[in-house]
């Protein structure tokens, strides 16, 4: 017949309390010195293999942050790399877009869009690069599709504020592509107004309008500021109209670039005279005449 669980538990309590006893009695009868040695021993004993798991197990806690952070950080290493490869290809893109004519070609510095600070009299935008960069004020700064506009305020080796050329106060010197025109660019709301084109002028709708290398660029309460360089895309003509009360074309322009979703953009650092890619001409077919058999 099987042995009561409870009854076997009560032996077992009863068993450990006997030699709880003994032990203690035990100690009680060995010589001070003898009995603390013992106790120590006893301690160590029984309490050691205790603080090593309770050390194993913060040991583990401690590695399991420490691969988290090491994971995040690889992450954030992993992104920072894509965003370097992007922004390099992203550049030479652009670089293959537009040519340079400049013993001392200008760089294009990738940089990327941090927040924006709109007011009044000025559209800005905060921007930092992965390396330091020379910093200059009133450097021109791009996108893939075009100008968006100039170093404001440097902050550090590695930041800068740039102003729209969206801003209430910026004017740009401009040109037509087609017929070098020139013209100052104005923001009127969405899009932009070419002034000081004269009535009587050959303009179209889907003329490119370009930077103008002539030395007027107003900015927020400034006076000339210096000069873009030549031939930077700014936008394509949208409209064009000659009121008869007026001495000048009213020429509406649609900007080339995209200023709701800036991401990246480039600064244009160095000298170098920018071209726009030329429009290929169309060949005429061979005569028939003179044509071999």
């Amino acid at each position: 017949m099987a042995s009561n669980p409870a009854y076997r538990s009560r032996r077992v309590e009863t068993l450990t309390l006997i030699v709880c006893l003994v032990v203690s009695m035990a100690l009680l009868a060995l010589p001070e010195k003898q009995r603390i040695r013992t106790a120590d021993l006893l301690g160590m004993v029984l309490t050691s293999p205790y603080h090593r798991t309770v050390a194993f197990c913060r040991d583990i806690s401690r590695v399991s942050r420490e691969n988290d952070e090491l994971r995040a950080e690889i992450a954030a290493l992993r992104l920072q790399q894509q965003s370097a490869v992007r922004f390099r290809r992203d550049r030479d893109e652009l670089r293959r877009a537009l040519g340079l004519i400049d013993s001392a070609p200008a760089t294009l510095v990738p940089c990327e869009v941090e927040r924006r600070r709109v007011s009044s009299h000025a559209s800005l935008v905060r921007i930092s690069s992965a390396a330091p960069a020379d910093w200059r004020r009133y450097q021109p700064v791009i996108t893939t599709d075009g100008l968006v506009g100039r170093i404001h305020t440097v902050t550090g080796p590695e930041t800068a504020w740039v102003e729209l050329i969206t801003s209430p106060g910026m004017a740009v010197s401009c040109e037509l592509e087609r017929t070098r025109l020139p013209g100052i660019l104005h923001a009127r709301g969405g899009d932009f107004d070419l002034t000081l084109i004269g009535r009587d002028e050959d303009v179209r709708v889907g003329d490119r309008v370009i930077s103008s290398d002539i030395a007027m660029v107003f900015g927020e309460g400034e006076g000339a500021s210096g000069s873009l360089p030549r031939g930077l895309p700014v936008g394509v003509v949208s409209e064009v109209s000659s009121p008869p009360e007026q001495l000048f074309k009213s020429v509406r322009v649609e900007p080339a670039a995209s200023f709701t979703s800036l991401d990246v953009v480039f600064v244009i650092t160095g000298t170098g005279e920018w071209l726009v890619a030329e429009e290929p001409e169309t060949q005429d077919a061979p005569s028939a005449e003179g044509a071999g058999p």
